[in-house]
């Protein structure tokens, strides 16, 4: 009896620590921005809603989707069409206020087993090899893969900004309809930035540098966390470190924001300002999609 009390004790402590190392080691995201000075420009000159009952600027688009899914070297590709589907409901559930609607127009397995555990760094980018293959023209490219190594470590996704190409990439693991990760690389395709964006300078708390700062739009609080951490997982309230800003406000981050690094959990909504920033760059910009 205590050999077999040792064994499920360490079978559990096992899985504790790999669970743990893996929150550790994952980051939500791996989207590089483009901050060169034209895009800067022309992020900051986007227009922002100031008042917080602004009206969501609609339209009326369905988005065509080419997916392609990488298998292993067994041919498995780890994820089934029930959780593409749910996960295509899912993101048509968070993006409806704005009008924007997703379908697939295309799916095909990826053959070459080599993009499953894709790498994407300056070091080495099999990126360029997998979309000189798998590519449809016009469409939102999805590439669905087991992991994926960018320069942040391993990471859970990431997108292109407007004037990028038109591809998003996912490991398999968030393809369902309990992750926001979907949705999180759809708001970076669509001109998002991170709550917790700085390189346009510290947002302030009481939001009054909002149309120049943090991520430009001025009905997300502003974000001092950048690891979404911090969380009281039950009621998703904000547990610290609780920090100021140069004014000697207290930051009341937006952790119910898919823009954010929160969980999934608590992540449940883009605000109107989110929304009207993701129609106006698709007006301008990625208004040659399908």
């Amino acid at each position: 009896m205590r050999i077999l009390l040792k064994i499920f004790f360490l079978q559990n402590l096992l899985l504790i620590t790999a669970v743990l190392f893996g929150q550790n080691k994952i980051h939500k995201c791996g989207t590089v921005f483009p901050f060169g000075l034209e895009q800067k420009r022309a992020a900051v000159q986007v227009p922002l809603p100031t008042d917080q009952c602004a009206q969501i600027n609609k339209v009326n688009k369905t988005f065509q989707i080419s997916m392609h899914i990488a298998v292993n070297s067994l041919g498995i590709q780890n994820v089934d069409q029930a959780e593409i589907d749910d996960a295509m409901e899912k993101l048509n559930n968070d993006f409806r206020p704005c009008g924007f609607q997703f379908q697939v127009c295309k799916s095909q397995i990826m053959e070459d087993d080599r993009f499953d555990s894709l790498t994407v760094t300056t070091a080495y980018n099999e990126e360029v090899q997998m979309t000189s293959i798998y590519y449809e023209p016009n469409t939102i490219n999805v590439y669905l893969v087991d992991t994926l190594q960018t320069d942040e470590g391993a990471v859970q996704g990431y997108a292109y900004f407007p004037g990028g190409i038109d591809i998003i990439v996912i490991d398999k693991f968030n393809m369902n309809d309990f992750s926001d990760v979907f949705s999180h690389e759809m708001g970076h395709f669509f001109g998002l930035y991170h709550t917790f964006e700085t390189e346009f300078g510290n947002e302030l708390a009481d939001g009054t540098n909002c149309e120049t700062t943090g991520d430009l739009v001025c009905d997300t609080n502003a974000d001092p966390d950048e690891n979404g951490n911090a969380i009281d997982e039950d009621l998703c309230n904000y547990s610290g470190p609780i920090t100021q800003d140069s004014n000697g406000d207290w930051y009341v981050p937006p952790t119910d924001n898919f823009m954010s690094y929160y969980q999934h959990e608590c992540t449940c909504r883009f605000t109107t300002g989110q929304y009207n920033r993701m129609v106006d760059q698709y007006l301008t910009l990625r208004n040659y999609l399908w």
